[in-house]
């Protein structure tokens, strides 16, 4: 699903009335019914709504909201910030149906003339936020910001139209005041602070409604930021047939675990073998061998990178040893195999500062770092990786010429030409060891049954985040364990 800045919007919303000659008013019209629908379906004993419109195509919207409220039986109390008169086009057509119908209305225009619709609007059982929509460019003065700290202060749940008033549709970054929204039915497609934090925090549930606006619209803008669902990761998780074997569904070879770290080895196999791999060996140190040997017991052992021969994917760096001869000999690894490779932990600090020779010959390579690695390996630091952090995915991406995962709070998947996907799933109970070493399996799994890189790296995180959540569910967030959450990836599949 595409993510959108406003002025992306805009071209998309020019492109549906001008191209394909959808006329705006019928779009307008289709998402008040879609705010309408979800208003009935979160807050069904709704009686009364105080719907608050500015005077833009935003305020046309919430007045096209309130004559559908109306219609269904709930009271409407339309607050108009600002000089109706300005209304214009397909928002007038709706104020001038609102006003035949003498739905009560109350210009607001100052401080007075608010506390005294704020009176009608207090009775109401929620509010509609109809003040702005995607054109706010600059934050709120005057009485509009009086408007939004009124109705936050109302501490009645509010349904926001496109986005919450004060938010800026193209940054993460809201304007003060903002509203805080329980629900927000965007139009077509998310915008940006839709999906990141903190304007993300202040949408509540987001809701992306169909307007009739054509795929095709929004197709030929060229986005290259994406938010991955679950149509995007069913496709790679296909039941299986019956006439099959384990051959059939990935040989992967895990180059991982040294003495004191066998347990990240053990958890990248299991997450290979709870994805569905058909058959994992992990590649240790003689000393290491029997504690993964005996801890894993589906997966095999050997201490030879000889048995990387004949593998369909490959995950190095899990629990490997920190100092110059392991560095030395991921270098070597990673240059001689073709295979699917990723790339994790301790094998990524053999590339610290050497991105260009993760992969100069194009193979299909996908490396999964956190900031700090990241920081390592194109320079910054975490804070810097993390205050621009899809600036930062892109650039590793370009520099190491292969698929990169940065991992956190809303992981990020970049490929090289600079498209990246925004991963939705997983919540903090996930913050803890071992949850990275499970997420390098699964995406080995994945490349290991063919899967595309990308496909394979953006499916995984999806896939690994979405066991968390029901882990999450079934526990709570605090004390989940990387082991835990390799033995609901199963159940995550079934589910998806």
């Amino acid at each position: 699903m595409k993510i959108l800045t406003a002025k992306q919007m805009q071209s998309v919303d020019a492109r549906a009335t001008q191209r394909f000659g959808i006329p705006s008013l019928i779009l307008m019209e289709n998402a008040a019914l879609a705010v309408v629908d979800a208003i009935f379906e979160h807050y069904r004993d709704c009686e009364r709504a105080a719907v608050v419109c500015g005077i833009g195509a935003n305020g046309g919207d919430g007045l096209a909201v309130a004559r559908h409220l109306e219609n269904r039986g709930v009271v409407p109390a339309v607050l108009i910030v600002g000089d109706r008169k300005k209304l214009e086009g397909d928002a007038r057509v709706n104020l001038e149906i609102c006003e035949r119908l003498a739905l009560p209305m109350y210009d607001v225009v100052d401080e007075e003339s608010l506390d005294d619709a704020l009176l009608h609007a207090a009775d109401a059982d929620l509010v509609v936020d109809a003040l702005f929509g995607t054109g706010l460019n600059r934050a709120p003065e005057g009485v509009y910001a009086a408007v939004i700290r009124s109705i936050n202060e109302l501490t009645l749940p509010i349904v926001a139209v496109d986005l919450p008033s004060g938010a800026n549709a193209s940054s993460a970054a809201p304007f003060e005041p903002c509203v805080r929204a329980a629900v927000t039915v965007t139009f077509a497609a998310p915008k940006i602070c839709h999906v990141f934090d903190p304007a993300a925090s202040l949408c509540g549930e987001v809701i992306v409604a169909d307007i009739s606006i054509p795929a095709a619209a929004i197709e030929d803008e060229g986005i290259t930021l994406a938010l991955t669902t679950p149509a995007d990761v069913r496709p790679h998780l296909g039941p299986r047939l019956a006439n099959t074997h384990k051959g059939t569904y990935g040989r992967v070879a895990i180059v991982a675990g040294s003495p004191g770290r066998s347990g990240a080895a053990v958890l990248a196999a299991r997450g290979a073998i709870r994805t569905g791999a058909g058959l994992v060996t992990v590649i240790t140190d003689r000393e290491t061998a029997p504690l993964i040997h005996a801890h894993s017991v589906e997966s095999m052992t050997a201490t030879d990178d000889e048995a990387i021969a004949g593998k369909d994917a490959l995950l190095v760096g899990p629990g490997l040893r920190d100092d110059e001869e392991s560095y030395a000999r991921v270098r070597a690894l990673v240059e001689r195999v073709e295979a699917p490779l990723v790339i994790d932990a301790s094998a990524l600090n053999a590339f610290a500062g050497r991105a260009g020779e993760i992969n100069p010959h194009g193979r299909p390579r996908v490396i999964t770092p956190h900031p700090g690695e990241l920081a390592r390996l194109i320079g910054g630091n975490a804070k810097s990786i993390n205050d621009a952090r899809v600036d930062a995915v892109r650039q590793a991406a370009r520099a190491a010429n292969c698929i990169v995962v940065l991992k956190g709070h809303q992981t990020l998947i970049a490929d090289p030409d600079g498209y990246v996907r925004v991963n939705p799933t997983g919540n903090p109970g996930m913050a803890s060891g071992g949850m990275g070493d499970v997420l390098g399996g699964i995406i080995a799994a994945l490349l290991a049954r063919g899967v595309d890189p990308f496909d394979a790296a953006a499916a995984g995180v999806y896939l690994h985040g979405f066991a968390g959540d029901l882990l999450r569910d079934e526990m709570g967030d605090t004390g989940l364990a990387a082991s835990d959450l390799a033995e609901r990836l199963p159940l995550a599949i079934r589910r998806l």
